[in-house]
């Protein structure tokens, strides 16, 4: 770490900065106190996220959303010729 500060500017939509409003007002917090401590946190775990997903490449794929994003017959692997028999059946008019 540079032990550099950062200053950032943000412009919250009309959603974000109602939640916001209800947040410091449960807590009773002011918002610069709110803002930072939410953004360390998010930043924080982004930052453990990637770190454990680095070092783990299995971690990475599945949490990539790749896996199982497909649909397809759970026994495709078994009856792929079955079932490409039928679709090209049904594609092309012949049995």
């Amino acid at each position: 770490m540079t032990g550099k500060a950062m200053q950032i500017e943000i412009q919250l939509d009309e959603e974000r900065a109602g939640k916001l409003a209800q947040i410091q007002q449960q807590t009773q917090q002011d918002a610069t106190e709110l803002i930072d401590r939410m953004v360390s946190e998010a930043i924080d775990q982004r930052y453990r996220e990637l770190q454990s997903s680095d070092a783990d490449p299995l971690a990475k794929l599945k949490n990539s959303g790749f896996i199982g994003c497909g649909k397809a017959d759970p026994n495709l692997s078994t009856n792929y010729k079955e079932i490409l028999k039928t679709e090209w059946a049904a594609k092309h008019g012949y049995h």
